[in-house]
């Protein structure tokens, strides 16, 4: 009779305990889906490493638009410009990893550190992605001054004249310059490279005749095409743009040329899993938006909607390839 006592007592003691467990595990299993139903707290802001006007700036002013909606609070767009890029991904990488600091990625986010050294961030380690959003080519213009037409006129006259020819990039490491230094690494042209601080510079002195060349984003140069002051010679994608169907794209004349940009979103590292699961959601609904994917059509961009693992692996390819480019690019320099 004891012994039963006991065991009944011994099994009401297990039964309280693993209750106590399931509760224990139910209240942790929903205290991540909780704490992302409390994101945001408060406004919120998408770092852009590049001036105003840039593709990067439209893209997150679009995005920003559309989260604020979607997460209740105020989503400013905050434009810190500078060392091709770097200014701003510092900024980012340095900040509370809670969701609420944001950058739009591009190729320059791995590829700068391979031509500034002693950075204070490392991409690996200190951003996580959250979303692959777009493609944007950038794009061959010249200014009216520049006595050629197609890309195979000016390739032959920067053949015909070596180290004459001059272009204009917005920093070692972007968009203007790697899509350049392909060009030249395809064709062996020998073109001199001018660096700005600002995209808007670069095309005003492109437009004025200053610089031969320039390849900003097909966004930025647009409205300077359609007026007639850059005549534009080719895109950098792989085929032409539905926005501009009548630039040819360059590997028309360069085969396997492709040098578009992709753009997406990162956080810090060590943001809650939640958090990134919900922003990416967010993100991936705004860009089903009709007026959204008008809008980046008709700045030139393809709308990709990818997750995280998406811009990982952009990221990583990226690496690979421009990481040869800038290693042919410093071997030459030596």
């Amino acid at each position: 009779m004891i012994d039963a006592d006991r065991g009944r007592a011994h099994a009401a003691s297990l039964t309280g305990l693993q209750l106590l467990i399931h509760v224990a595990l139910v209240l942790s299993g929903a205290a991540a889906p909780a704490f992302a139903q409390t994101f945001p707290d408060r406004p919120l802001r998408i770092v852009v490493a590049f001036s105003t006007g840039t593709a990067a700036d439209i893209v997150a002013r679009q995005i920003a638009l559309k989260l604020t909606d979607s997460l209740g609070k105020q989503v400013v767009v905050e434009n810190r410009d500078g060392a091709a890029g770097t200014i701003g991904a510092g900024l980012v990488a340095r900040a509370t990893p809670d969701g609420h600091t944001m950058l739009i990625a591009s190729p320059s986010i791995i590829v700068s550190p391979l031509l500034i050294k002693d950075l204070s961030y490392d991409v690996a380690r200190d951003f996580s992605p959250v979303a692959l959003m777009a493609m944007f080519p950038t794009v061959l213009v010249v200014g009216t001054q520049t006595k050629a037409s197609t890309v195979k006129e000016l390739l032959d006259l920067a053949k015909a004249q070596p180290g004459k020819l001059n272009y204009a990039n917005a920093g070692r490491g972007t968009a203007s310059h790697l899509s350049a230094e392909l060009m030249r690494s395809m064709t062996g042209v020998n073109i001199v490279e001018v660096a700005y601080r600002a995209t808007s510079q670069a095309l005003n002195d492109t437009i004025s005749g200053e610089v031969a060349m320039y390849f900003p984003n097909l966004a930025s140069a647009l409205p300077s095409i359609r007026s007639g002051r850059l005549r534009a010679l080719a895109v950098t994608s792989a085929q032409r743009s539905q926005a501009a169907p009548d630039i040819p794209a360059l590997a028309e004349t360069l085969p396997g040329y492709e040098a578009a940009s992709w753009y997406g979103i990162v956080v810090p590292t060590r943001t809650p899993a939640t958090v990134i699961a919900r922003l990416h959601a967010e993100i991936a609904k705004a860009l089903l938006e009709p007026d959204v994917k008008q809008r980046f059509l008709n700045l030139g961009g393809d709308i990709v909607s990818g997750g995280p693992d998406d811009l990982a692996k952009a990221m990583r390819g990226g690496t690979e390839k421009w990481g040869r480019l800038v290693k042919e690019i410093d071997s030459q320099r030596k």
